[in-house]
Parts: C-alpha cells; structure tokens; sequence
C-alpha cells in the first residue's frame, strides 16, 4: 500500500446496536477507492465507537413518535434532518501511519486497511446534534421548563431567550416555565415564571440571568417530584460542573420511575473547564473583556519608568481565559495559570524574567489566573484554612495581591542600582473578575449560545436525556453527561498547543520537567485543552 496516498473519508456512522462497525481505508491507486463497513467482529475491530445517549423509550411504556413540525414546512430538504447514522469524530488529529492496524482482502481480492478504536474517555464519536424528522413528544400537550444554577456568565439570558425561541416558533411549545434562583427554586413551583416569546425577546442584550441562580440546593427527589407534579416533560439545564452532575441526578430518577421526561444540560462555565468539547458559552466574551483590563495594566506600565501592570482575571483549576487574553492582548509579558507551578528567584524564575523585561522595554505587564501559584503560596506560608462555598468548591487564596506583595520589594532592589535616577518598581493592579463574568455576550457568543440552546431543544423533543450539547471538532453533538462528570478541561502543556505559544511569545520560562509526559493518545480541545 502507498502510504504517502492515502486519504481518510469521513461517512456517516452506523448506530444499530446488533452490529460492530468499522472504517477502512485505501490507497487511491491501483485499487479502487472504498470505505467498508464490516459487521465482523472476527474480521476486523471496532474503530468508532458511539458514544450512547439515553432515549425515553429505553423505559417508559406504549412510547409514540411524531412527525418534526419543521418536517412539514414547505420546501425543506431532507437533508436538514440528522440521520440516525450521523456522528461527531472526536479526535481529527492522527497519525496516518500508526493507525494502521490489520489488512484484511474483502470479497473480490482488494486488500483494505482496517482501523481499531479507544473506549471510555478516548472514545472517539459522538451523536451529531440537531433536528430529527420524528420526535416523541407532542408539542401541543408538552410543557418545557429551563433552570439556570451556579454562577453568573456572559450568555446565560441568551440561552434562556433561544431555549423559548426555538420551543415556541420551531416546534409550537407554548407553556413554557423558568425556575428561578436555580435548583431550589423547583420547591417552589409558585415562584416559577411563565416564558414567552414576548417577554424574552430582548434577553441577549443584557448580562446575568433574568431567572437568577444560585448554588447548592440540590434535592433530587424532591425536583423530579415537583416536574411530575407540575406536568413538566422538557427540562433544560444550564449551568457548570455541579450543576450538570446534579442533572445527571434528575435525569437518572427520572429513569428509575419510569417516567416520560427529558434533561437536557447546556453546559455553562466561563472558565472553560467542560472536558471533550470546543470550548463553552460566554468564554469567548471572558476573554475579551480581560483583554481590555490588560490594555488598560499595559498603557498604566508604559506611563511610568519601570511599570509593572499585573490582571488577575478568572480560572480557579484551568486557565484557559489567562491564556487566550495574554495571547489575543498581545502585550502580556509573564502568563501564570493553575496548570503550570512556577517559582519566584532563582534562575529561571519569574522575578530574572520580569526584571530583564522591565530592562528592556521599561515595562512589563502579567496575566495571573485567580488558582495559580496555590501551592507557591502554601510553601511560603500564605496560604489560609481551606473553606469550600454551597457548591463544593475550594476558597482560593488571593493570588493577585499576595503576587504584588512578593514581586515588588525583590524587584525594587534590583531595579533601583540599575537605574541612573534611582527609580523602582511603579506597580499597578488590576482585578476585573466580576466585570468579566457579568457582561452581555458579544456577537460570538450571542451566536454560539443560539446553536447550543436550539440543538438542545431539538434533541430533547427527539426522546434524549441525560446528555450535554456541545462543539466537538466544531460540530454540535450530545455527550452522555456520565462522559464529562468529575472530569476537568486543563490547559494542555504537553503537546503542541496554544501553552506553548504562550511561552514562545513572551519569552517566559516553560517550568517544565523532565517528569511531564508526552500522551501522543490524549484527546485535545480546539481551546488548547485537555481532559483529566
């Protein structure tokens, strides 16, 4: 086989679960060009494996199906409509030549190039996301509710906004209910408020969530016992690691009675840190509204002799909105994130890079993100008692203020014997965490969140439960929630990433070791990440 000709066709993938299905591949020339399913599993493995996502009718009794209202509209293609077959690759980047595994002769003699596969967390497709021409439940009778829990982001009103827009216009579901103050609020059914397309028609021009949040509160017995009650059949979730868990929760109940309702969960986290998928709504906006809080640290440096501007902006375990604002500001000098433990002195620490910086370019700017340097901290004794809010999560220690208190009696010194007026380190500080997290969405995500919000809709009007919508590869696709529970997007820093244009670019030390390891086999995101 000519392995320089060699081409891989993405087609679409079979679901049926009585078979096992694998790709093959071939060289263009002289065999004909082919890619062969094969029902086999003696004669060849397994390369995609589909992720499951659960659908109603796995447990609930004389389940019907009706036809999708868009499928009725005039002059629409049938290729608008998501196949039963169609899915998501999860990884796009191989290495053609170690993914050949077995050749197998089909039945007129051409020799074919079979492919084996990775199961679990490596599993490497997911069901595509949107409409189905058939879906199981009727509009007409169905009553949807949608929740916002933990805390705020960029986005969240226009995921409420497009959850209502799309039930209503798209499938003509009209008793529509938001809960407010997140998962409490299912306790209080005489608090929910009624949605329209009236009263949301303007949410995505306005910061926060008009249902308001909170964290904790959780009790899934009593949510599930307040959706049958309340004749809830579509319950849309939308917040970040607990509270998807806490769907989860819902929707695993739900299966345990038997009974005809669907959770779908809008995964929400400005800090990015959903595993397996692209990136989630309203980091994109994060990261442009530090990007401005840099700018703003950069023009106070450049105003005086020796200026030191230091953002601390968010990320408590991934750093994701550090890295891309440094990245996309670009005037960032130092980038400091969880994922990465640095040192202050010393050769190779951050105190000689600012200090050759500061020498050069009379000014310096750093990005910190709010979880870096927790065990720095710790070692030198600054760190507090450990407290944890409703949500489960770690108090972190103050990072920004403690790293000005550190930098700059070492960096005074040394810059006063090298200055002929004797001049310090004029310091500037600036922390625009809560400026990040409250704005309005930008066009990005405006849009992002539609996509989102919509494929969620039409996957749980389709029967699925238990699942997030999300970009892999940038397709939307459902991840079964079970794939991203108790699992963290981390800044990649092992493989070729957007980490190592960080420390390329501005020059800063890698803090690498010799201990880090190369997993040619990780799954990364388009956002420079991977899953732990």
């Amino acid at each position: 086989m000519a392995k320089n000709r060699l081409f891989l066709q993405f087609l679409s993938l079979s679901l049926l679960p009585t078979a096992v299905y694998s790709w093959a591949f071939t060289s263009l020339h002289p065999r004909r060009t082919s890619l062969i399913a094969l029902s086999s599993v003696s004669k060849s493995s397994e390369l995609w494996n589909v992720e499951k996502v659960d659908h109603i009718s796995e447990w609930t009794t004389n389940h019907e199906s009706y036809p999708n209202p868009l499928s009725l509209k005039d002059k629409i293609p049938s290729s608008w409509f998501v196949g039963v077959d169609d899915a998501v690759a999860m990884n796009v980047k191989i290495d053609a030549h170690e993914t050949i595994d077995v050749s197998d002769d089909d039945e007129d003699g051409d020799e074919h190039t079979t492919v084996g596969h990775r199961g679990g967390i490596n599993a490497e497709a997911f069901i595509l996301a949107g409409p189905r021409a058939e879906i199981s439940f009727d509009p007409s009778t169905s009553k949807a509710a949608i929740v916002t829990c933990g805390g705020l982001c960029p986005g969240l009103n226009s995921v409420v906004r497009e959850v209502v827009m799309c039930l209503s216009r798209q499938y003509g579901v009209k008793d529509i209910v938001g809960i407010p103050k997140g998962y409490r609020g299912f306790l209080y059914p005489e608090e929910w408020k009624s949605l329209d397309e009236g009263g949301v028609q303007n949410l995505h021009n306005q910061g926060g969530s008009m249902l308001g949040s909170s964290r904790g509160g959780h009790d899934t017995g009593a949510i599930v016992d307040s959706l049958v009650n309340e004749g809830i059949n579509l319950l849309f979730v939308s917040g970040g690691d607990g509270t998807v868990r806490g769907a989860s929760k819902i929707a695993e109940e739900v299966k345990r009675r038997g009974l005809a309702i669907s959770v779908a969960c809008i995964p929400k986290t400005i800090d990015n840190d959903i595993p397996l998928i692209d990136r989630t709504f309203g980091f994109e906006t994060a990261c442009e509204a530090a990007c401005e809080a840099i700018k703003v640290a950069n023009t106070e440096a450049a105003g005086f002799p020796f200026g030191l501007g230091v953002v601390k902006v968010m990320g408590r375990n991934s750093g994701f909105i550090a890295m891309h604002s440094s990245l996309g500001s670009c005037v960032a000098d130092l980038c400091l994130v969880p994922e990465v433990d640095f040192y202050l002195d010393g050769k190779g620490g951050i105190v000689d890079h600012l200090y050759e910086r500061l020498l050069v370019n009379d000014k310096a700017v750093v990005v910190v993100a709010e979880g870096a340097g927790q065990k720095l901290m710790a070692e030198l004794g600054a760190a507090g008692e450990e407290v944890k809010d409703a949500s489960g999560n770690v108090l972190l220690d103050d990072v920004g203020p403690w790293l000005c208190k550190q930098l700059k009696p070492r960096l005074d010194e040394r810059l006063e014997e090298a200055s002929i007026h004797g001049d310090k380190l004029t310091l500037k500080y600036v922390d625009p965490s809560y400026m990040v997290r409250g704005v309005p969405p930008n066009t990005a995500d405006n849009l992002y969140c539609l996509q989102l919000a919509h494929n969620a809709v039409h996957g749980a009007m389709a029967g699925l439960s238990n699942f997030i919508v999300g970009s892999v590869n940038t397709k939307e696709c459902y991840v079964p929630i079970s794939m991203v529970a108790n699992k963290r997007n981390v800044i990649d820093t092992s493989h070729q990433s957007l980490w190592e244009m960080v420390v390329f670019s501005t020059g800063q030390p890698s803090f690498q070791t010799n201990d880090d390891k190369d997993d040619k086999d990780a799954i990364t995101t388009a956002s420079g990440g991977t899953t732990i």
